[in-house]
């Protein structure tokens, strides 16, 4: 039920596999969040939503040829970024992230910042828009529904790549790449995104259990796969952040929220015996208490 005295909030896409991740999003906003802030925090996890589970096995199109929604792929949330409107009954503002987005510094500004009568504020990326952080007019977005949403693409008259970067979305405001800094951690970060799916530091030496991105074909007809798996140039497993800084940041803030009970260590043990995190995870905690 929609709660109309809220007028401020955030939230943060996820799945069962994504859990630690998104929790310790949530934590990241609320360590960061100061006197003041009215906004709250909501964390929306497609695997409890009806909408996914009926969407699980669907076909439908991604640039152009067809795949399946699979309820399993890491990235199973990525069209739920498009529900908040819904949610806020199309009242007030919504900031959107991924589970694997980290407040660095406090947000508080993005409610109130200018929009210029814009819909949607998020970074550019080439010909197209980020929609990993954005920015929601939720009463200008009343045209938005989720379930028509998956219905156009079960019924292929839209495809994901087009709903994913907004290309039909005209009322778009540019934001600077501090509020979406892909796996850059600076003192301007605002927003930290550890967005290379192969290295987020809570899965570091797992199995592969995201879709790869198909590589460019030789002479645009042979496929690269096979010759770089030969050459051992395609890993499967997760591998370790070439950033430590990074890294440290994460097991950090990860041992921050363990030590305030936001996140416990059942929830961890759980977290690893169904190899959603690393198996070390609880052992990368403990190297900082020693450092």
């Amino acid at each position: 039920m929609v709660n109309m005295a809220v007028l401020r909030k955030v939230f943060i896409q996820a799945n069962n596999k994504q859990k630690i991740g998104a929790l310790l999003a949530a934590f990241a906003l609320t360590k960061t969040k100061k006197a003041g802030d009215d906004y709250e925090i909501e964390i929306v996890n497609v695997d409890e939503l009806d909408l996914f589970k009926r969407f699980s096995g669907k076909t439908y199109f991604r640039k152009g040829k067809l795949v399946t929604y699979n309820p399993n792929d890491l990235q199973s949330f990525t069209l739920s970024r498009f529900i908040p409107p819904q949610l806020m009954g199309y009242k007030g503002r919504a900031v959107v992230i991924d589970p694997d987005i980290f407040a660095v510094q406090n947000i508080g500004e993005l409610f109130f910042m200018n929009l210029e009568g814009k819909a949607i504020a998020c970074c550019p990326r080439k010909n197209a828009w980020d929609t990993s952080v954005m920015i929601m007019d939720c009463e200008k977005l009343s045209q938005i529904s989720l379930e028509k949403m998956l219905a156009d693409l079960e019924e292929k008259r839209e495809d994901y790549d087009s709903i994913m970067t907004l290309k039909k979305e005209k009322s778009i405001l540019p934001l600077s790449r501090i509020w979406n800094n892909l796996d850059t951690l600076t003192s301007e970060t605002k927003l930290l995104h550890t967005t290379n799916r192969l290295t987020q530091p809570w899965k570091t030496g797992l199995p592969i259990d995201f879709t790869m991105n198909p590589l460019p074909k030789f002479f645009g007809i042979i496929p690269r796969e096979p010759f770089f798996r030969l050459l051992g140039k395609i890993p499967n497993t997760y591998q370790p952040h070439p950033d430590k800084k990074i890294e440290r940041f994460f097991f950090s803030l990860a041992k921050e929220a363990l030590d305030q009970n936001f996140i416990t260590e059942d929830m961890i043990q759980e977290a690893i015996k169904k190899s959603f995190v690393r198996k070390d995870f609880l052992l990368m905690i403990s190297s900082l208490t020693n450092d």
